[in-house]
């Protein structure tokens, strides 16, 4: 791969919406339309966690968020109190969020488990933010509409899927019974209604109904569109001069971006006209266009680490390559580049996982801070410092402010010790690998 200078056009879309009862900050993720991502992250000898949830400034609603995510990570450490296998057990939990005239707010979670095997579960809420309370079918529909709801069912999923419906779950399930739709969210146009895996078939379903075919039994209407404004720039991305004879390291930083902290370590990095990696889960990405575009603007490079942080050996084909395929699509949509390289979470993986990165290189690292362990940012720089040589890549967190802390400390002390600090491309195509 040649070095060389790329044309990178960005569009920024900017929506423009009225307010009602309640004013929602919009996201730039059509999946997250609104809340604050609050993010989790740990390891133990034997389990990982990766934790997104929203916090909407709601009490009720976020306290019931909180209840179910730390419920079942209890849940979770109970279990695997005993678990000693080689691969570690995996809890996730990940989440989209809607909002319907600026008055009804839906929460999905998706709970993904792996301990001896995968468990998926998806669980939805769904709150009035004028009556100030939780509501359910019987709120937004009217007349007979579960026998409607189980036609529609019947019908919608014998088009799709006609083997798979000859199983009893799918006729015990999709009959006119409040439990067996009680799992929904109402979107501007339409409302979803969604099934577990093994609840309905072996693989997790969605159904959607817009609200105007529905209109006998729903109880909404639909919104006008928002409206959409493009706004294009062409940019050209920053790539510094390297000397492939002289002595140089990769700095990465997984997990983020962050609003707090990846800001930091970009302005480090300019401050001192050095290049690094960043590893962006497309869940954070999207709703941080202008990041992304920054640290492409300043000669920085984005890889791929997923979208939810899953652990990638855990699972199917079908699974890995839509964890890929979102962040890459994401990444590509706000910066028009690519990315060339990809990280697995935790490091973990296969030939499946190297064969589902397609193009992108699937990079881990040589050299560990622990950043997210110590939480110490003279103790990450010290273990930097101690540990470097030529070559290395370094891995580090954008999400905590002890890590912006040691990368703002550790970039001119590791120039002054005669290294230039590159992306990971320009490492692996200066050392020939």
């Amino acid at each position: 791969m040649k070095l060389k200078k790329i044309v990178c056009p960005f569009l920024c879309l900017m929506l423009l919406c009225g307010c009602s009862h309640v004013s929602f900050k919009k996201k730039n993720n059509p999946n997250q339309e609104v809340g604050e991502s609050i993010q989790e992250m740990g390891f133990k000898d034997h389990s990982v966690y990766s934790i997104l949830y929203p916090k909407t400034g709601i009490d009720d609603l976020d306290d019931k968020i909180k209840a179910i995510v730390e419920d079942g990570h209890k849940a979770f450490d109970e279990k695997t109190q005993a678990y000693k296998e080689k691969r570690k057990a995996e809890y996730n939990v990940s989440y989209e969020s809607y909002v319907k005239d600026e008055r009804y707010l839906s929460i999905r979670l998706d709970i993904y488990e792996s301990i001896y095997e995968n468990h998926e579960e998806i669980k939805t809420l769904v709150y009035d933010s004028k009556e100030k309370r939780f509501i359910g079918l019987e709120d937004i529909f009217q007349g007979d509409y579960l026998h409607a709801l189980s036609n529609q069912a019947q019908t919608y999923f014998k088009e799709r899927f006609p083997q798979e419906c000859n199983q009893k779950n799918f006729e015990l399930h999709s009959s006119a019974a409040v439990e067996n739709f009680a799992s929904f969210v109402l979107k501007k146009d339409r409302v979803v209604f969604y099934f577990s895996p093994g609840y309905l078939f072996d693989n997790a379903a969605s159904m959607e109904i817009m609200y105007t075919d529905f209109k006998d039994y729903i109880d909404l209407s639909p919104e006008t569109t928002s409206a959409y404004v493009p706004y294009d720039q062409v940019l050209n991305e920053n790539v510094k001069p390297i000397d492939p004879d002289k002595p140089m390291v990769a700095l990465t930083f997984d997990d983020g971006p962050s609003p707090k902290y990846t800001e930091r370590i970009l302005d480090a990095l300019k401050e001192y006209n050095a290049s690094a990696t960043f590893f962006v889960l497309g869940s954070n990405a999207e709703n941080a266009p202008k990041l992304l575009q920054r640290m492409v603007l300043e000669g920085n490079e984005i890889g791929n680490h997923t979208y939810s942080h899953k652990q990638l050996t855990t699972l199917s084909k079908a699974g890995i390559e839509e964890e890929i395929k979102e962040t890459k699509e994401c990444i590509y949509t706000i910066t028009h580049i690519y990315p060339h390289v990809l990280r697995p979470p935790y490091g973990s993986k296969n030939d499946t996982v190297v064969k589902c990165a397609e193009d992108a290189k699937v990079v881990t690292w040589s050299l560990d801070t622990r950043d997210w362990k110590d939480r110490d940012a003279k103790i990450v720089v010290e273990r930097i410092l101690k540990d470097v040589k030529d070559g290395d890549i370094i891995l580090m967190h954008d999400l905590y402010a002890s890590s912006a802390q040691a990368a703002a400390i550790v970039i001119p002390k590791l120039q002054e010790m005669g290294y230039q600090l590159v992306t990971v491309s320009q490492l692996y195509e200066a050392k020939g690998m």
